[in-house]
């Protein structure tokens, strides 16, 4: 009885308490928010001294950025469209007096493919061209274009962007009609490349399994394309989309569907005159005139132990480094005295598939080198324009892919 009194009185004084002024009702107001939705928080991009080298890491999906002056990875940014799904960032283009950076998006075939490029050309996904600021690779627009795009360039005056597509998906499903194997160029208008709408590339049936491309200088009207399923140097005229494309074979008895020669890669000469033309069946470099539209005489043909891939000349032409896979290697090759060979590398254990080499004419000559592709991380390696030794390697992403240079800002 005397308990439950006691919890009685309780009761009533909080009954009690709980008639009492209730608590003031504090209101808070902000100003409205001024930022973006999303801020970009992405550091900014310093081009160290003496510039920078873009690498794509096509297994990773992201950029690595290489300091010319060391040899040194400084910075690595993420690209794609999905943050699941492998992108396939696979060659890069730079246009430095517009801020920006064009990535051609391959989506890979991860499983069940066979040989070094299967998996590259055998996709059914819509590629993309992303378009990316150089100052912190946020994005700034992308354009969908077809399935396996191999090659991206990007012409000396900003005006056009230009991607070939390796799509040997089209060539295998398409074994009678060699016009619907054809795969095409994508020619893209950069100022049409935004967030809120691109206007569609225009498409340029070309050849099958077309990859490599040069560009003339400066405005890039015509492109000369690497055909690999043709054995052909396909020469287009961008101004015209409708004109008749010119197909060159590479050599005598060219194979189409299962090629003989196998052109892959074309690097114009800094005087224009001549296209490289890599060849990684017939393992061998053929050299294509620009004025007369032909390839030179056989003797001009540097033969090679391993399958190139892309080569670069030294700024007067006279001297071509070329990077092999099986065996991996790198040579010097003088040009200007009967193609003798001036230095020889095998790279065995140090630099696993090379694939492009780049030079300026400075002090350093940087080599891309693959990886296997899928586990182990791919090199960029700084090697002297002379002897070939190393003087200093930076370890990318998964499968890096290309290498685009940015020169020093001035000061």
């Amino acid at each position: 009885m005397v308990l439950s009194r006691f919890v009685g009185f309780v009761l009533a004084a909080v009954a009690l308490a709980g008639c009492g002024e209730p608590d003031p009702i504090i209101e808070t107001h902000y100003g409205a928010y001024e930022g973006d939705a999303y801020p970009d928080r992405r550091p900014k991009i310093t081009v160290p001294e003496g510039g920078m080298g873009v690498v794509s890491d096509s297994r990773s999906d992201t950029l690595s950025l290489i300091s010319l002056a060391t040899g040194e990875r400084f910075g690595v940014y993420p690209v794609g469209r999905d943050p699941v799904t492998v992108d396939g960032p696979h060659h890069v283009a730079v246009d430095a007096p517009g801020n920006a950076v064009y990535v051609a998006l391959s989506y890979p075939v991860l499983a069940g493919t066979i040989g070094p490029h299967a998996s590259h050309g055998s996709s059914a996904m819509a590629g993309y061209v992303q378009k990316l600021a150089l100052d912190d690779m946020r994005v700034l627009g992308q354009v969908r274009i077809e399935p396996n795009p191999g090659d991206i360039v990007i012409s000396e005056d900003g005006g056009r962007v230009v991607a070939s597509h390796y799509d040997l998906k089209r060539a295998i499903d398409n074994p009678q009609d060699i016009e619907a194997a054809r795969s095409s160029l994508a020619v893209i208008d950069p100022d049409e490349i935004s967030r809120s709408g691109s206007a569609p590339p225009v498409l340029i049936p070309t050849c099958i399994a077309a990859h490599g491309i040069a560009l003339s200088r400066p405005d890039g009207a015509r492109a000369y394309v690497a055909c690999e399923g043709e054995d052909a140097l396909a020469v287009v005229d961008l101004t015209d989309p409708g004109a008749e494309v010119k197909r060159v074979p590479v050599g005598p008895s060219p194979a189409v569907w299962v090629p003989s020669y196998g052109p892959y890669a074309a690097v114009m000469s800094p005087d224009q005159k001549t296209i490289a033309v890599s060849n990684t069946r017939s393992r061998d470099v053929r050299f294509f005139d620009v004025a007369s539209e032909s390839f030179r005489e056989p003797h001009s043909i540097v033969t090679l132990q391993g399958a190139p891939y892309f080569v670069a000349w030294t700024p007067d032409g006279s001297r071509l480094y070329v990077p092999t896979q099986a065996p991996d290697a790198i040579a010097l090759i003088d040009l200007a005295n009967g193609n003798a060979e001036l230095a020889y590398r095998d790279l065995s254990g140090v630099c696993e598939k090379p694939h492009v080499v780049d030079y300026d004419g400075g002090d350093g000559l940087f080599l891309v080198c693959e990886g296997d592709q899928t586990e182990t991380p791919g090199k960029v390696l700084r090697l002297d324009p002379e002897t070939l030794d190393t003087r200093s390697e930076a370890e990318v992403g998964l499968f890096p892919d290309a290498f685009a240079r940015v020169a020093a800002e001035a000061p």
